[in-house]
Formats: structure tokens, sequence, C-alpha cells
């Protein structure tokens, strides 16, 4: 029998395949790509809203990424057996918290308003493209590709 106290752990799953090396945008990893892109704004927090895919700020290919972890948490939500109507919201919020270190964050809110939380900091550097290599094949997150 399902119980919504599984949406904790679908938070550290989710969480643990977005910081992951291998969440790759346009064959490069993302998080670096996030980081680059937050510099270029002058700003210091993406968010996630996986509720309906928005990315605020909004930026270029980032809503693919809300629309794939949307969908990553109803196949985990379907491989527990639980309802679709029990999700509510989600977001995942990537801050930069100092030079070289980020802060990630997933929250998920049930249809009963309970909140399920999961974060980590990880160290993460601005993508360089000059110092990287593309990953070959067809691009788009590597942890993608299931779906």
């Amino acid at each position: 029998m399902s119980r919504r106290k599984q949406f904790k752990g679908i938070c550290h799953d989710i969480l643990a395949t977005f910081a992951s090396r291998y969440n790759d945008l346009n064959g490069y990893w993302a998080l670096g790509q996030y980081v680059a892109f937050l510099n270029c704004l002058g700003e210091r927090q993406i968010q996630f809203k996986l509720g309906n895919s928005i990315v605020v700020p909004d930026g270029a290919g980032l809503a693919f990424s809300a629309k794939y972890y949307r969908g990553a948490i109803f196949r985990m939500m379907e491989a527990n057996a639980m309802p679709q109507a029990w999700f509510a919201d989600a977001t995942i919020r990537f801050s930069i918290v100092a030079f070289g270190r980020a802060a990630c964050e997933i929250e998920v809110v049930s249809d009963r308003g309970r909140t399920y939380r999961s974060d980590l900091t990880i160290d993460v550097r601005p993508h360089d493209s000059l110092r990287e290599r593309r990953r070959g094949g067809k691009f788009g997150p590597s942890n993608q590709k299931g779906r």
C-alpha cells in the first residue's frame, strides 16, 4: 500500500539525479550551464516550478529540464503505486551560495498540503566550452534519455 510519505524518498532521488554529473544539457553538465546563465544575468537562483514546468528566470532550453523533472516525479510515483492526484506542486531551486558552491533543493507538496524537502550543497564551476568536452550522441540530459 502506497503512502504520501514516499514523497520524501522521491525528493531525495530526484535531487540526486538533478545534481549528478550525468545531468547533461546540450552535451554539457547542466549545473555548470546554470551557473554561467546566472552569472550572465547577475542572479543567484533558478527555480524550476514543476507544477507547470516554468523556469524563473526564464532561459532558453531550461524549460525542457523542468518538464523532464516533472515527468520524473510522476514516473517515480507510478513505480511506487502512488496516484497522480496526490501531487499538488513541486519546485527545484538551484542557488549560488559562494564561489564554486551551489545549493540544490527540492520541495514537493502533496494534495493534503504537506511539504516534503531534500537539499544538498555541491561544488560547481561555470560552464566553459573551451575547457569541457561535449558528450557525443543525442543531445539533452543523458539521464533523461529513458523518456
